[in-house]
């Protein structure tokens, strides 16, 4: 499972890296969407999500102004994690996958990984610690999500939260495992440009 959490706001969920508008000038740029305005503090919400070969999780939303550390980590979202994991693959062993955020590396968080057995927990010596180009979620799936979110229907937090479970949705097991076929690739890629990026390559 791979597994990533993110914020969403009104004014949408948008990586720098890949937010881009391929145009003949500026112009034509603006027209498909080359200015976004966006509000000072916008509605926003916290996501949690996992993806797996037989889909996705259901989402897990945080509280609002609830910051995600080793606590909050370690208290709701590792078992969420687990529930779903054993949900989706069926109580079959399965790998999990995090990133090298700090809420992650915590001393505790750590310590419940190594002796929960139910899965298997890909150490930090066996992540790269800056790896969006390696997960599916943040490669393709979360900007997926994002792309299906009406945000113009978003005036308050519970419009958000339907608008996303909505385009969640819209997330089918075929996409995502064509997302993720394609991550061996995306290693071998990431190898061969000595971990820099490869968004110039078609992967």
């Amino acid at each position: 499972m791979f597994t990533d959490e993110k914020i969403f706001t009104r004014n949408g969920y948008f990586n720098p890296k890949n937010d881009a508008v391929w145009a003949n000038n500026r112009n034509d740029a603006n027209e498909y969407g080359g200015i976004r305005e966006r509000e000072k503090y916008p509605v926003s919400i916290m996501v949690a999500l996992g993806a797996t070969w037989n889909g996705i999780t259901v989402p897990f939303f945080f509280q609002r102004s609830e910051r995600l550390n080793g606590k909050t980590y370690l208290d709701e979202l590792l078992s969420f994690y687990q529930m779903e994991g054993d949900r989706l693959l069926e109580h079959q062993n399965w790998g999990f996958q995090q990133d090298e955020a700090s809420c992650h590396t915590d001393k505790s968080v750590k310590k419940w990984c190594k002796k929960n057995s139910s899965f298997y927990f890909i150490s930090k010596d066996k992540w790269p610690p800056n790896s969006p180009e390696l997960n599916p979620l943040d490669y393709s799936i979360w900007n997926s999500i994002s792309n299906s979110v009406d945000h113009y229907k978003v005036k308050i937090i519970n419009d958000l939260r339907r608008e996303i479970e909505k385009a969640m949705k819209k997330i089918d097991v075929n996409y995502v495992q064509n997302t993720i076929s394609v991550f061996l690739r995306r290693v071998r890629s990431v190898e061969k440009h000595n971990d820099e990026l490869i968004i110039d390559e078609h992967c």
